[in-house]
């Protein structure tokens, strides 16, 4: 399971550092030439948030899907996935800013909200698809 899961993770950043540059293009505005830059910045905070963060939601997920099988397993998987994601930059917002969540929501919580929910997604579908993979 660990080394599934070190896979997991090792391709889920390869996959999503890309697209988290050029989301970070569209959020600030920025022309192409500035990809290469945001890549990098996103890949500092998001690869070692990924390891110490994500992985042990991944464990912990199956754990908790051990008894299930079949669409309800994966279903079940892709919740607690999501759900951990979504909430990693509320966590972070709170230990940060003293700031009400809800009422003071502003566009620049998107640098964290749109990196963690897509590395959630890809993760649990990389983890899905290596589950497969080493199954067989």
């Amino acid at each position: 399971m660990f080394r599934r899961k070190l896979f997991a993770f090792m391709f889920t950043v390869i996959i999503c550092m890309p697209i988290i540059g050029f989301c970070f293009m569209l959020i600030e505005q920025s022309t192409i030439s500035e990809i290469p830059g945001l890549i990098i910045f996103a890949s500092m905070y998001a690869i070692p948030v990924t390891l110490l963060f994500g992985v042990p939601v991944s464990i912990l997920s199956d754990k908790i899907n051990d008894r299930l099988i079949g669409i309800k397993r994966v279903f079940s998987s892709f919740a607690i996935h999501l759900l951990f994601g979504i909430s990693f930059p509320f966590f972070f917002m709170l230990l940060a800013d003293s700031r009400s969540i809800l009422t003071n929501f502003n566009w620049d919580d998107l640098y964290f909200l749109i990196p963690s929910t897509l590395i959630s997604f890809v993760g649990w579908g990389m983890d899905e698809v290596l589950r497969i993979y080493f199954r067989n």
